[in-house]
């Protein structure tokens, strides 16, 4: 099992346009009929017809190309224009997940690279006399896996009155490969995200969506592209508002991963540079046999999808120094070089765990981690500050949870801390320095699980536990995940905070407290939990003022 498999295995929209559609040099697609929508399951799109399905509260569209396919000779080159269809194209289910290595296929779905499609989910009584505001979701993956399809909206769709679509993007090789020369090199699959995202402002009104009111939001890798949205000038003008989930522009990557022999020693983040990025394609073309620069280009092209497959975990971050993303979007975010959009921003309270997790269960060939290993591990990571970093986490203060866990949550808490939770709130400081940020910590110390954990070992509020609040999911062996009646509750407010803001710009939610606006260097934020909604010092919680200095 490769290094980074636990991680990215978890993983598995007519009415007339608006000023802003206009200006923006989109065409509408064209108003339907009135016998078109007599039981809405028709939608004409500016490329074609599409036949969804209808159920007691949404319809639904699945599976509609927003692209053309980026096969053959339009492999590693900016998204097309999807060629224009005239009879009715079936949308009752989704089209093929982006190619990833076959571990990662969700049950039942097929692989291929022909996969730049969306999923519109959207209430019944949405029309071109009732829109919605609309919500666009990236789903996460490193990068390198998943799939818009994965996620289910239904409820948030239903409950919050509003449109989501979910996206497929380029993964992986397929998506972040570069080459000396080679256009757009690093940057394809977000070159897909805003392809997606003209789509949608283009084709909104004929699913009942506000083309002038556009969510984006993401998790993971997802919330990590949504940042680097924020940052890249092509991305200006194609939403209005965004929500970024258990990532941010400056979030580290997991200091240890399963299948490493030891942990990282530099705290290294989803950004490369161009050089970097163009740097290791040629290597790779050299050992597949694509060695002539010259040529290079178009005898990868001609290789198999199965042949690129295999490199596929190594093109896992996006370049800058491009025309996609000028700066490395952390940086950008610093200097105040972003779309000034309101923000939502935050993080689970167990980020680390999932990750840590693996590296101590046997299924996975992980080991226990004992005090011993956990010193080890520590020295090997931070050198002559892992005596402070242990002074700040001793395996003592988890006991409570089991001795023999202590010290792999003592690790796990490091990671939470030092790869996510405070790159976090430095990104929200920056952001609330120029625009309106609501900042939360998901904290429900009970949340179902997506991945196996190893018997009796608390998971917590680990990453990705929070989207199963806001969509319906199934685990990647195809059991759906389940709550119990508080956490129901706990995702009706959720849902309620996620679709005030897309309405408004403000999260709200009926018998929920208010949720105040993040104020630069304030250190609070929202938490949420069935047991307390409220304010809690996250920074303190999460030992930034040591991880802000110890860096």
């Amino acid at each position: 099992m490769t290094k980074r498999r636990i991680f990215r295995n978890t993983v598995r929209i007519g009415a007339t346009a608006s000023a802003g559609l206009l200006a923006a040099g989109l065409a509408a697609a064209p108003a339907l009929a009135e016998t078109d929508t007599a039981d809405g399951r028709l939608v004409r799109t500016a490329s074609g017809p599409v036949l969804g399905s209808v159920g007691t509260d949404v319809r639904e569209f699945n599976g509609i190309p927003y692209a053309a396919p980026p096969v053959g000779s339009l492999r590693w080159t900016a998204p097309r224009p999807v060629a224009a269809w005239s009879s009715p194209r079936d949308a009752t289910k989704p089209g093929p997940v982006c190619a990833q290595s076959p571990y990662n296929k969700p049950v039942g779905s097929t692989v291929s690279e022909d996969c730049l499609t969306v999923n519109v989910t959207t209430p019944r009584d949405a029309s071109a006399a009732h829109k919605k505001p609309v919500m666009v979701f990236l789903h996460g993956g490193d990068l390198t896996t998943g799939s818009g399809s994965q996620f289910e909206p239904r409820r948030m769709a239903a409950q919050g009155d509003v449109v989501v679509v979910t996206v497929n993007y380029r993964l992986g090789i397929f998506g972040f490969f570069g080459h000396a020369g080679l256009p757009g090199s690093g940057t394809f699959g977000l070159q897909d995200q805003q392809a997606a995202l003209r789509w949608i402002r283009r084709n909104a009104a004929a699913f009942g969506g506000d083309a002038s009111n556009v969510t984006l939001f993401g998790q993971s890798a997802g919330a990590i592209s949504t940042c680097g949205q924020l940052t890249s000038p092509a991305a200006k003008g194609l939403y209005d508002k965004v929500v970024i989930q258990s990532a941010s522009c400056g979030s580290y990557t997991p200091t240890l991963m399963l299948g490493q022999q030891a942990p990282t020693t530099t705290a290294t983040t989803k950004w490369k540079p161009l050089a970097e990025v163009d740097a290791q394609g040629g290597e790779l073309a050299k050992e597949l046999g694509c060695a002539d620069a010259a040529t290079a280009i178009d005898c990868l092209r001609g290789l198999p999808t199965d042949r690129l497959l295999p490199h596929t975990e190594e093109f896992s971050s996006g370049a800058y120094g491009t025309p996609t993303l000028p700066q490395n979007p952390e940086a950008a975010i610093r200097a105040g070089r972003f779309n000034r959009v309101p923000t939502i921003i935050g993080h689970t309270r167990d980020e680390g765990r999932m990750v840590t997790a693996s590296l101590v269960n046997p299924a996975y060939g992980g080991t226990p981690m004992t005090e011993q290993r956990y010193v080890q591990l520590t020295d090997q990571a931070y050198g002559a500050k892992a005596a402070d970093v242990r002074r700040h986490y001793p395996p003592s203060a988890y006991a409570a949870a089991g001795e023999q866990w202590a010290p792999a949550l003592a690790w796990a808490a490091i990671e939470t801390d030092r790869t996510t939770v405070c790159p976090v709130l430095r990104d929200a400081d920056a952001l609330a320095r120029r625009t309106p940020v609501h900042a939360y910590e998901f904290a429900d110390p009970n949340a179902p699980t997506w991945t196996a954990f190893p018997e009796g070992f608390p998971a917590g509020a680990s990453h990705i536990s929070d989207l199963t609040y806001l969509f319906d999911v199934n685990r990647p062996d195809g059991t759906p995940v389940t709550l119990d009646a508080a956490q129901r509750a706990l995702a009706g407010k959720m849902i309620a905070y996620w679709t005030a803001f897309a309405h408004s710009g403000a999260p709200a939610a009926d018998g929920a407290p208010a949720w105040a606006a993040y104020a630069s260097g304030t250190r609070h934020v929202q938490t949420l939990a069935p047991a307390r909604i409220g304010s809690v010092d996250d920074a303190t919680e999460h030992q930034c003022a040591f991880w802000n200095t110890a860096e």
